[in-house]
């Protein structure tokens, strides 16, 4: 046993698949039963509520499938109790334990007459999930079972954890990529903006100085919509607030709402509360939708216009974005890094959807959002 650990942790320390680990390591602890042992590892759900299934070679899918998602709680179950408890749980009969009466039919069904369960725990004794070992006699484990057990459960700590580590070293890298496109994405689109708001201005500017002015405010009304996005952190800046829909909308097309004074852009719909977790996420979304139609759509021109609506209905808020009067549309060949962010945002990080439609009169764009997500 201590050998073939030996040689699992050090796979560990490779950086190997955790599945393949945790298989090696229970069909290790399995072997000197000659079959009257069957083992398993389960992991705790993201959210702690559930049991996931790990690693269960030797026992039937039809159990571990019965298994998988199983609740964590006290007396659900030797798994769903240690996990709870962070305490082994030695069913000896499972027949007649009362943890087991919710169970106790799947586990005859296969065969199963004893569980023995231990939690698996980090570094910083946080459960990761339970170690089992099942046998199809009523058994009750000795001395020797007990700490083979407990080192089997430690084996498997080191291998979730590292696991663990690797992800979130992946992640954090997926991340950093991530934040510098959309750096460069930002800076990029400043640049575009502006030339634009120039262009636009000089349009209809009678002299040099109504073209400062016009462009001047056009830009301090582009910076205060900026704001919106940079994430509130001091204490007293707004962290805990929430929003009106119709103020993130107002702002992210504000500063290309007038040319030659008259209104481009029009915004309305019932009042909406956005929670201020959410409010990052739906204004990144609509100012990415204003800066596409100031770069390429209708407000890249002096006659285009934007119509923005929404309605509320069974708790799900639908916003319509309208474009027309701009330049002949054509569905791009190509998705932009922007309109990717900004699908991945309603799509990942609200669970809602976006749908573009390249109508021959204009761009129209439909998002759905599940109030549940975004309402405060």
């Amino acid at each position: 046993m201590l050998e073939g650990e030996r040689s699992i942790l050090s796979r560990v320390a490779r950086g190997g698949p955790l599945a393949d680990v945790l298989r090696d390591l229970i069909e290790l602890v399995e072997k000197p039963s000659g079959g009257e042992m069957l083992a398993s590892v389960l992991f705790v759900s993201e959210d702690g509520t559930r049991l996931l299934e790990g690693a269960a070679p030797s026992l039937p899918a039809e159990y571990n499938s019965a298994i998988h998602g199983l609740a964590i709680g006290h007396g659900v179950g030797s798994c769903g109790t240690a996990a709870y408890t962070g305490e082994p749980v030695f069913v000896a009969d499972i027949a007649n334990h009362p943890f087991w009466k919710d169970f106790r039919d799947v586990a005859r069904a296969h065969g199963l007459a004893a569980c023995w369960s231990v939690p698996i725990k980090s570094s910083e004794g946080k459960v990761l999930g339970t170690f089992a070992n099942y046998y199809r006699e009523p058994r009750a484990p000795t001395q020797r079972d007990m700490q083979i057990i407990e080192t089997v459960a430690q084996t498997a700590a080191i291998a979730i954890e590292r696991h663990r580590a690797d992800v979130a070293r992946a992640r954090a890298e997926e991340q950093r990529k991530l934040l510098l496109q959309e750096l460069n994405h930002r800076v990029k689109n400043a640049f575009a903006i502006a030339s634009a708001l120039v262009t636009l201005g000089a349009r209809s500017a009678a002299s040099p100085a109504e073209l400062a002015a016009a462009v001047h405010g056009k830009l301090a009304t582009l910076s205060r919509a900026y704001d919106l996005l940079v994430a509130r952190l001091s204490d007293g800046d707004g962290v805990h607030a929430d929003a009106a829909l119709h103020d993130i909308l107002a702002a992210a097309v504000a500063p290309y709402a007038l040319s030659d004074r008259k209104a481009r852009t029009a915004v309305h719909g019932p009042d909406v509360r956005i929670a201020a977790r959410a409010l990052t996420d739906v204004t990144l979304i609509f100012h990415e939708l204003a800066t596409n139609a100031a770069k390429y759509g209708a407000l890249s021109v002096v006659d285009g216009q934007v119509d923005v609506a929404w309605e509320l209905k069974a708790g799900t808020l639908r916003i319509d974005w309208r474009e027309r009067g701009g330049p002949a549309v054509v569905a791009p060949v190509k998705t932009g890094f922007g309109s990717t962010l900004a699908k991945r945002t309603v799509q990942h990080q609200i669970g809602g959807s976006i749908v573009y439609d390249w109508a021959p009169d204009g761009l129209n764009v439909t998002i759905e959002m599940p109030l549940s997500r975004i309402a405060p």
